[in-house]
């Protein structure tokens, strides 16, 4: 059984695999067009044989009736003679002769005078008893001749007619039909022979004109091959001026636009789309490319991370379309600065030498890895000790200004640089520390390089650590906010205070805003943490309102949370919802940020200051301001930054800037708040060219709202009023005197 199932299943396997010949076989264009045209000749030679046998049978036919007609005639004329005579026997003997022919089955003439039927048979009786044929009676009625089809026989009756016409009797003969099968098969083999030598002729023929015919499909075909396996450039028969051409012609434009597609379709995945360079994927497949040559060669690589400063203040404030451009152009001056002559949109669109040849880069290979992050592979011909002089020509080429749209802008670049084997040996290794090596300089202030190290491994993984803290720091209430007075330089009454945030980290103590503010810029958490600090702000405002104090509170407005949806009207709720009078609350902006788009800021700015909200621009200049812009805008106050009051005494530039400020704040009728007085020296200078407020440590330090109303119960007034009289009397002593008592009342908070 397992035997005879075992052959089944070869039987059935070799039946299967004849049937997959046969479809491959006839799958062939050229063989069905054989096979079509045998199948054509085939149907129409049969056609043919068919038709000329039936033609000839009844042309056997006819000429059996012919013969026995003419049999007929003869028997007709025969028996005249004897039928008038009575010669009956004679007439016997005559057809016999006649019956003897194997084609005659029987003939029989009758004698309706005297009865008697004569036929060619011996045995018969002249006095034949049996009834007439119908047809011989017919015809002795009518005396027309009459014949009839009868099995094999053809039956004929005629009358037999004296010389004047009179009917003597009637003749009754039989003759042998021809066999319908042996006609045709006759028929057949003569015309199955012509058959088989007109194929013989044809099948040659039909190779040739087969062939000929599908020649150029099959050109077409192998070109459509080629066309797969990556040949766009394969040449298709479109000269031809037949259906083949038509073909060839719609085949090549077909090709033409799949073409096109993949290489858009190549664009868009290995491409970027604003700048032109590399995306993130094709510098990947650069980058581990040049890895692998560049381990068998043993030379080293170096990779360039790349981040902006300030762009996302240029999105924000001036839209993407601006962003796009500044990206574009960015782009060109990193490639310039490079020595790549074809420019960012060329030379992305280059083969890619690693990828095609397995050899490193000849020059650097350059992307856009999202955002407003770079980077950038330098060739092992480059020494990686040679990176930071690319990176410093990158600093410098992109901090230049570039007007776009008629705005000057000016952002930075941070670079980190890590290199190949030293630093990391895969590319998601290189990119990752290039990129830890990168905020390593935006740390460091921006606009300016790091190369990776070790140390930063930690400093990054403490910056995760920072961000999942900070994401939780609101819910568990661990800020707080303390405040700052600002002096009157005039009376040495406390006219308002800053508020300042803080963050009471369970581990690393009480935070000021530097150490994480930048974190939650970069996640997004600095509209919520600067909308907690506002609201924070006015209540403890409205308390000290309520109590009597008329203390104006001055809170920072990130560029995020001015550019919010909305902001304006959030604002004006608070203040309403707290209780705050609107006077007492001031805004502050910082220079770069209340110039990065005038119009825009002069808009919100007037909404909310038609609510009586007032604006001071915070840390002023440290920035790029146009005075043209800035006599646009409705601010009320300027501040001067704390490194420029560091400077009085010490910088003879500080000193002139704080002058010059401080003049231009007087003629456009700003009010003046000098940050960072910390000696009398400073307090001196600032008042003596005008300055109305001051604030810094020798008034007194950040404080916690509590901390801030013992201070100003127990010392403030009489203190204040001794700083002040000292510095415009001179006593200097007696002024240094009096501050050190500060300490015991406030506490030192982190400034």
């Amino acid at each position: 059984m397992a035997w005879e199932l075992g052959v089944r299943g070869r039987d059935k396997t070799a039946g299967q695999s004849w049937l997959n010949e046969m479809r491959l076989l006839t799958a062939s264009l050229r063989v069905r067009f054989i096979l079509l045209v045998v199948s054509l000749f085939c149907g129409l030679t049969i056609v043919m044989i068919m038709a000329a046998s039936y033609l000839d049978l009844r042309d056997e036919e006819k000429k059996a009736l012919d013969r026995a007609s003419a049999v007929a005639v003869t028997v007709s004329r025969l028996a005249v003679p004897h039928l008038t005579n009575h010669h009956y026997l004679i007439l016997e003997q005559e057809l016999e002769s006649i019956v003897a022919d194997p084609l005659v089955r029987h003939v029989q003439v009758f004698d309706p005078a005297r009865n008697i039927s004569v036929d060619g048979n011996p045995a018969t009786s002249y006095f034949d008893a049996s009834e007439m044929p119908a047809d011989m009676a017919r015809v002795l009625e009518t005396g027309k001749q009459t014949f009839r089809l009868a099995g094999d026989l053809i039956e004929i009756s005629v009358a037999i007619r004296a010389h004047g016409g009179e009917i003597l009797g009637a003749a009754f003969i039989g003759i042998v039909r021809p066999e319908a099968g042996t006609v045709i098969w006759t028929i057949w083999q003569r015309n199955a022979v012509i058959a088989v030598f007109l194929l013989a002729i044809a099948m040659p023929i039909t190779f040739h004109f087969g062939n000929g015919f599908l020649k150029p499909v099959r050109h077409l075909t192998q070109t459509a091959h080629r066309v797969s396996a990556g040949d766009f450039d394969a040449p298709f028969p479109v000269d031809r001026r037949d259906e083949i051409g038509v073909l060839a012609r719609a085949y090549r434009d077909m090709v033409h636009r799949i073409r096109e597609n993949l290489e858009h379709i190549h664009w868009l995945a290995f491409v970027d789309d604003v700048t032109k360079l590399f995306n993130r994927e094709r510098f990947r497949q650069e980058l581990e490319a040049a890895i692998t040559a560049a381990g068998q060669t043993g030379e080293a690589l170096a990779v360039l991370f790349i981040d902006l400063d300030r762009f996302k203040r240029v999105n924000d404030t001036y839209g993407h379309d601006v962003g796009d451009r500044l990206l574009l152009e960015i782009a060109g001056r990193i490639t310039r600065e490079l020595g790549i002559a074809d420019g960012p949109v060329l030379s992305a669109g280059r083969s890619g030498a690693v990828l095609a040849t397995g050899r490193l880069p000849e020059q650097p290979v350059v992307a856009r890895l999202g955002g407003d992050e770079f980077a950038v592979l330098l060739p092992g011909r480059i020494r990686v000790s040679a990176a930071g002089d690319f990176a410093v020509n990158i600093v410098r080429a992109v901090a230049a200004p570039i007007d776009i749209a008629g705005v000057s802008i000016v952002v930075g670049a941070s670079i980190g640089i890590a290199a190949y084997p030293s630093d990391a040996t895969t590319c998601t290794g290189l990119l990752k520390n290039a990129d830890i090596a990168m905020y390593q300089a935006k740390n460091g202030g921006g606009s300016g390089f790091r190369y990776y190290d070790a140390e930063f491994d930690r400093i990054a993984s403490d910056r995760v650590r920072m961000e999942g803290e900070l994401r939780t720091a609101m819910a568990h209430h661990e800020f707080e906010l303390y405040y700052q007075p600002q002096i009157d330089a005039a009376g040495g009454t406390v006219v308002g205070v800053e508020a300042l945030l803080r963050w009471h980290h369970p581990v690393r103590g009480v935070l000021a805003p530097g150490t994480f503010m930048d974190i939650a810029e970069e996640t997004g958490l600095i509209v919520e943490i600067g909308a907690w600090v506002l609201e924070t702000a006015c209540r403890q405002g409205a308390i000290w309102a309520r109590a009597g104090g008329n203390l104006r509170v001055a809170v920072n407005i990130s560029q995020a949370q001015f550019l919010a949806d909305g902001f304006a009207e959030t604002v004006l709720e608070i203040v309403e919802r707290t209780g705050l009078p609107a006077h007492l609350l001031e805004l502050e902006l910082t220079e770069s940020m209340a110039m990065a788009n005038t119009e825009l800021v002069a808009r919100a700015v007037d909404a909310m200051r038609g609510g009586g909200i007032r604006f001071a621009i915070d840390d002023f200049g440290t920035g790029y301001s146009s005075l043209a812009h800035l006599t646009r805008l409705p601010f009320d106050a300027f501040k001067i930054d704390r490194t420029f009051t560091a400077g009085i005494g010490v910088d003879k530039s500080a000193m002139v800037i704080v002058q010059t400020i401080l003049a231009m704040a007087r003629s456009l009728g700003y009010e003046s708040v000098a940050e960072g007085v910390e000696t009398p020296e400073q307090l001196a200078f600032v008042t003596s060219h005008g300055c109305r407020h001051v604030q810094g440590f020798l008034f007194g330090r950040p404080m916690t709202a509590e901390a801030f109303e013992l201070w100003m119960a127990q010392h403030a007034a009489r203190e204040l009023r001794a700083i002040l009289v000292a510095v415009k009397g001179g006593a200097m002593a007696k002024t240094l005197g009096d501050v050190s008592n500060l300490d015991a009342v406030c506490p030192r908070a982190v400034a």
